[in-house]
């Protein structure tokens, strides 16, 4: 499913979609920023990967569309806020990077290094003061 870098990311409705922005939604039929990325960046991003919150859970995956064959199947999303938005990307970004040499936009891997971790209260704050407010109301659990 190709969505621009930095697009509205409208899945969660349309006030959600007002703070919501999309990154490495990549399609082999559009073309995508390529370069290197930090490693300390690819680490982090591993790491927020490990247990993202998300606002619930989605009941389907996604095959890489990039791999020709036996492309990773992802199902999971990361929503990275920066203090003004949030970025939502799948959890193949990090196959992306790795295997495709995707690089996201700089204010994604900048968002990416200064987020906490995602079970913590620093997080969730940062979540609401990024316009987040409907998805942690939306959240069960």
């Amino acid at each position: 499913m190709h969505i621009d870098d930095l697009a509205a990311f409208s899945g969660w409705g349309a006030e959600a979609g007002r703070s919501l922005r999309a990154v490495g939604w990549l399609s082999s039929t559009h073309p995508f920023s390529t370069g290197r990325i930090s490693a300390e960046v690819y680490a982090k991003l591993k790491l927020l990967l490990v247990d993202p919150w998300q606002p619930f859970v989605s009941c389907g995956v996604h095959p890489c569309e990039l791999c020709q064959f036996d492309g990773p199947l992802g199902g999971a999303n990361l929503f990275v806020p920066d203090g003004t938005k949030i970025l939502v990307c799948p959890e193949l970004i990090t196959h992306s990077i790795a295997a495709h040499h995707y690089r996201p936009p700089d204010e994604f891997l900048t968002a990416v290094i200064n987020c906490p971790e995602t079970r913590t209260m620093e997080y969730k704050r940062l979540l609401l003061a990024s316009g987040g407010r409907s998805l942690v109301g939306e959240c069960r659990g």
